[in-house]
């Protein structure tokens, strides 16, 4: 088995066939789709079980609600083949030869492959995810890693990459459970064990764009998983010995720093208590690999932190 395709499910009826299709009609075969429903409360369990039955690739595990996090260990856990592809229950894969192209570019067993994806809001409306990752180096993993920031291409989103399945059950890479927003840490997880790396400079996702999603709606804790992740990672990463390393983890942190004030920004009268743990980190604002990174950290310096915060609200507000 090359492909494990792990897909948690929570009351998506709505959205999963076209989710499940897109991955049974790959050109490549050689794969197993694994849906973890995650105590759904509408018909999602009917319908995993339904594809189960007419295909022999599908296997189903049902589990008690406990998020996102716990379904996609629990898909690790059940899971066989040599990589793994992740993918949410509303998103669904563009191209039919996505497997087959991805085969091709772990002919040379990379420990991790990255693409591009499309952000999707509906049939008539999609967008390349704007970032270009042609001509990106392996000379070095500091270098890679760099070039990635550079272009803004560090997607931490755990379906935007494919991973050895050793690397995770090696490494003891799980999802945190503890976490709402868990693709960040453990995405610092994998590129921290990680070696070698390919990319396909292609998009190959539909990331479904909708109101009501876990990435899009707000909520106090996931401005703390920010502030937990952004913490604990800050300390592992200053201690890597290549210096382009180090200066390429601590600049794509410090623009996971910037999406958190922007949050932070937008709902600073929900969260104040947050102001505090927050600013303390200010410090990342001085990494500035990443161009998002250079201008928020420019306006700091000649403004300061509260000024910037205030100019993020305004700006945010000018866009919506």
């Amino acid at each position: 088995m090359f492909f494990s395709v792990v897909v948690p499910v929570y009351n998506s009826e709505k959205y999963l066939a076209e989710c499940v299709d897109s991955v049974l009609r790959q050109s490549y075969a050689d794969f197993e789709l694994i849906l973890v429903d995650d105590g759904s409360k509408d018909g999602s369990g009917a319908l995993c079980d339904a594809y189960a039955q007419a295909d022999a690739r599908v296997k189903v595990i049902y589990k008690e609600n406990g998020g996102q996090s716990t379904a996609r260990n629990a898909g690790i856990r059940a899971a066989t083949g040599k990589y793994a592809v992740f993918l949410d229950s509303d998103d669904f894969i563009d191209s039919d030869d996505f497997f087959a192209e991805l085969h091709d570019a772990l002919e040379n067993g990379a420990d991790v492959a990255v693409f591009r994806y499309y952000k999707y809001f509906s049939p008539e409306k999609k967008s390349d995810c704007g970032v270009s990752l042609a001509g990106v180096t392996f000379e070095s993993k500091g270098q890679f890693l760099a070039e990635l920031v550079k272009r803004d291409a560090f997607f931490c989103s755990c379906w935007s990459k494919c991973t050895k399945m050793a690397l995770l059950k090696e490494n003891d890479i799980q999802f945190d459970e503890a976490l709402r927003c868990e693709d960040m840490d453990w995405y610092y997880r994998v590129v921290s064990a990680a070696q070698s790396f390919t990319v396909l400079d292609k998009p190959y996702i539909n990331y479904r764009q909708r109101e009501n999603s876990v990435t899009s709606a707000f909520n106090p804790r996931s401005i703390s998983d920010y502030v937990i992740t952004i913490e604990k990672w800050y300390t592992r990463l200053d201690q890597t010995e290549d210096p382009l390393e180090r200066e390429a983890l601590l600049s794509s942190l410090a623009k996971l720093y910037c999406n958190l004030l922007i949050s932070y920004a937008r709902n600073s009268g929900k969260v104040k208590a947050m102001k505090k743990p927050i600013f303390a980190f200010k410090k990342l604002l001085s990494y500035q690999m990443n161009p998002r990174t250079r201008l928020i950290g420019k306006f700091n310096r000649l403004f300061g932190l509260n000024l910037t915060c205030l100019a993020l609200k305004v700006l945010d507000k000018v866009k919506s």
